[in-house]
């Protein structure tokens, strides 16, 4: 650790093995959207005494040339990124914690072949005694294991002021470690987790996890947060301000990646993201209502979040390959597959049990049973489906996901207490940031309930209560020095949606609850 005003690590590596002529060494450079490079400085060759050159200025690329040799050492210094970020993907380099993915700390020789198996020795030195440290192959200061490269770079290592527990049970265990603070008590985080692990185990009847690692850290911009699954673990980012719901959807979520999209490989990415991420949205909450870590009341309510975002996206008829080519371009197309696949997920679940006294459990079960020799595509997808639905659903997925035609929940609500309404789409009618930073609103619309409300540009605001975040469902209160101002966000321009009815009878729960197992 550095004590200058930015806070540093060194790390020394040392490579054996059998090396001549021009060696590439690969710093750490980019993952996501972390660029790691920028935090690298002072690189420097320790054996054999020489230099290191640079292939160019960003690259990741150190080149030696040198004799015969069976063994490199090199140190360099990984500084805090400007702004101190908490997103996960980051190299996260603090006073009191260091948190970063593989991907930002190691160096490897550039001829590693991926699938090489490899042995490595990390050691964590010269940090304070009161830090625990922890990585996906265990705590300690010191773990050794032998694996892949990408086993080495995809793994989250943590030092620190950490608050570690153990959880689920002995044999095959669990571990969280948290930075920070949150809304929920370490208690209530451990209890929720344990939950979500048994049921979404017991569904998939797999416990073939050794050894398993949650890490959270506080996050520091409202509303925002994220996590990212890697090998024997996931890592998340979240800020305080949130409730129970948005802890459990995303730990839920999060954990069945283990399954979906890592035990059953979806090596097609984005174009299966209606599946890998649609799915797993739907899942995590079904089998969260299951297990009882949320109320039926919030289930619906997470539903009903996913009917908006889905029939009010601007881009709900983007086709599946536009997908692939407008993804880094278009936010709202990068939230499509998630919102899309869900409401598949219940429309297909309704046509399976129309069909057979099955439903989409079995197909998700059958995907997991044969994931070691058959990977993810829709083609297999729709051959596991014919098993359950003999005329097979290869117009649904034509239509509804390559075409992009707006999905039809008009059987659904046969069936559950669904009805249709209109509704415009999340329309603020003001500059976000403005009121955030500088409590004030600026740049409104004059054709937005805001306006109609009477807010004005200029207006200095001295508290703000959005209770849905981004629905369009909700009543805003804005205090200002003029007095209270209250609206719904609400576009004029209205949409035909879905949505589970705002008052069920205890006859429409018990509907529900059969129809999702619960």
């Amino acid at each position: 650790m550095s004590n200058t005003s930015v806070s540093a690590i060194k790390v020394e590596t040392e490579i054996i093995g059998n090396m001549s002529g021009e060696v590439v060494l690969d710093l750490p450079y980019a993952w996501v959207n972390a660029t790691y490079y920028k935090q690298i400085k002072n690189v420097k060759l320790e054996y054999p005494i020489g230099k290191l050159q640079l292939r160019n200025q960003d690259s990741n690329e150190a080149i030696l040339n040198t004799g015969k040799i069976n063994i490199i050492r090199l140190s360099y210094e990984i500084y805090q990124k400007t702004g101190n970020p908490c997103d996960i993907h980051e190299a996260i380099v603090r006073q009191n914690l260091i948190h970063s993915p593989g991907y930002g700390l190691f160096a490897t020789p550039g001829d590693l072949n991926g699938n090489d198996i490899v042995a490595f020795n990390i050691e964590w030195n010269n940090i304070p005694d009161s830090w625990k440290t922890i990585s996906d192959y265990g705590l300690g200061k010191s773990v050794k294991f032998k694996a892949m490269p990408i086993e080495l770079y995809s793994v989250v290592y943590v030092a620190g002021d950490l608050r570690v527990y153990k959880i689920v049970d002995q044999k095959n265990p669990v571990y969280l470690s948290l930075h920070g603070q949150f809304d929920l008590k370490d208690e209530e985080i451990v209890s929720y987790i344990n939950k979500i692990i048994k049921e979404q185990r017991t569904f998939f009847h797999d416990n073939d996890f050794p050894y398993y690692l949650i890490s959270l850290i506080e996050g520091n911009q409202p509303r925002h947060m994220g996590g990212t699954g890697l090998t024997h673990s996931f890592t998340a980012f979240i800020p305080q301000g949130l409730d129970k719901q948005d802890y459990i959807t995303l730990l839920a979520h999060e954990h069945l990646h283990n399954w979906t999209g890592k035990k059953i490989r979806n090596n097609l990415e984005r174009l299966n993201y209606w599946w890998s991420e649609g799915f797993t949205n739907y899942y995590s909450r079904v089998l969260a209502l299951r297990s009882s870590v949320i109320t039926l009341e919030e289930f619906v309510e997470e539903f009903n979040k996913f009917f908006e975002n889905y029939y009010l996206s601007p881009v709900i008829n983007e086709p599946n390959n536009l997908i692939e080519t407008d993804y880094w371009q278009d936010y709202a197309v990068q939230r499509l597959p998630y919102y899309r696949g869900f409401v598949l997920a219940l429309y297909l679940d309704n046509f399976i049990e129309n069909n057979k006294s099955k439903s989409l459990d079995n197909v998700m079960l059958d995907l997991f049973k044969t994931s070691k020799e058959q990977e993810f595509s829709s083609d297999y997808f729709k051959k596991i489906v014919k098993n359950y639905v003999p005329k097979g659903i290869d117009k649904e997925i034509n239509e509804y996901i390559e075409q992009g035609k707006t999905i039809d929940l008009a059987n659904v609500a046969k069936v559950l207490s669904i009805e249709k309404i209109t509704m415009g789409a999340y329309d603020r009618g003001f500059d976000r940031d403005a009121l955030i930073n500088n409590y004030t609103i600026k740049n409104i619309d004059e054709n937005s309930n805001a306006y109609k409300s009477e807010l004005r540009n200029g207006d200095i605001v001295i508290k703000y209560d959005f209770p849905k975040c981004g629905s369009p469902d909700q009543i805003v209160t804005i205090n200002t020095i003029k007095g209270e101002f209250q609206f719904r966000p609400e576009s004029a321009n209205k949409k035909d949606i879905y949505r589970f009815k705002p008052t069920l009878s205890k006859e429409d729960k018990l509907k529900i609850k059969k129809f999702f197992n619960s």
